[in-house]
């Protein structure tokens, strides 16, 4: 009994450390005829951020992944912080229009740098996975407070609610394609995996 007891609070506080990742944002000054950084690695649903500092100079793209938005943004002292929200992984490159090679810069991004578990964990089993128009998550440990977030590729919540059955079913029949990453919470453990809807 003892041993069980141990193993149950090893695991609870092990997972207690397993967090669900928000995107990042990025900075780039825009300064004497530079970017800085000149280059980076990002995820999707990071941001990216210009910041003037001096000059007359624009953030305009050059070269994007497939299905991904292109720039141009003027950076001067009216028009001092730009934004773009990565949605496709790849490598972009950009440059100032108005000084072309002499600045240029880019950054590479990545799927994804949000942690998962697989989908069964100690604290729930979630399936069908990959899930066409409902999945199931069947909880293991059963707490007063059993949460479930459900976020896309971009860091947006597309749920959020309580579960207070050890057998649910959620419907996704109505979610866009793609790859999702839940967090369950149950009392304060905390689990993360990935869930994908075809």
């Amino acid at each position: 009994m003892k041993t069980i007891l141990k193993k149950s609070i090893l695991l609870i506080a092990g997972l207690s450390f397993i967090s669900f990742v928000h995107a990042t944002k990025h900075i780039v000054t825009v300064q004497n005829f530079m970017f800085s950084p000149s280059s980076f690695t990002a995820t999707v649903g990071d941001t990216v951020e210009w910041d003037w500092v001096n000059g007359g100079h624009t953030t305009t793209s050059t070269s994007v992944p497939v299905g991904a938005a292109t720039w141009s943004h003027p950076m001067n002292s009216s028009s001092t912080s730009f934004q773009y929200v990565i949605t496709k992984p790849g490598t972009y490159n950009y440059w100032c229009a108005i000084h072309t090679t002499l600045m240029e810069a880019s950054f590479t991004v990545t799927t994804t740098a949000v942690p998962y578990v697989e989908s069964n964990t100690p604290l729930a089993s979630v399936y069908p996975n990959p899930a066409n128009s409902y999945v199931n998550i069947h909880v293991n440990i059963c707490s007063t407070v059993n949460a479930l977030t459900v976020l896309d590729l971009q860091g947006r919540e597309v749920l959020s609610e309580m579960l207070y059955s050890v057998d649910n079913k959620i419907d996704v029949s109505k979610w866009a394609k793609g790859i999702y990453f839940y967090q369950f919470r149950a009392g304060q453990s905390v689990a993360t995996g990935k869930l994908e809807v075809q």
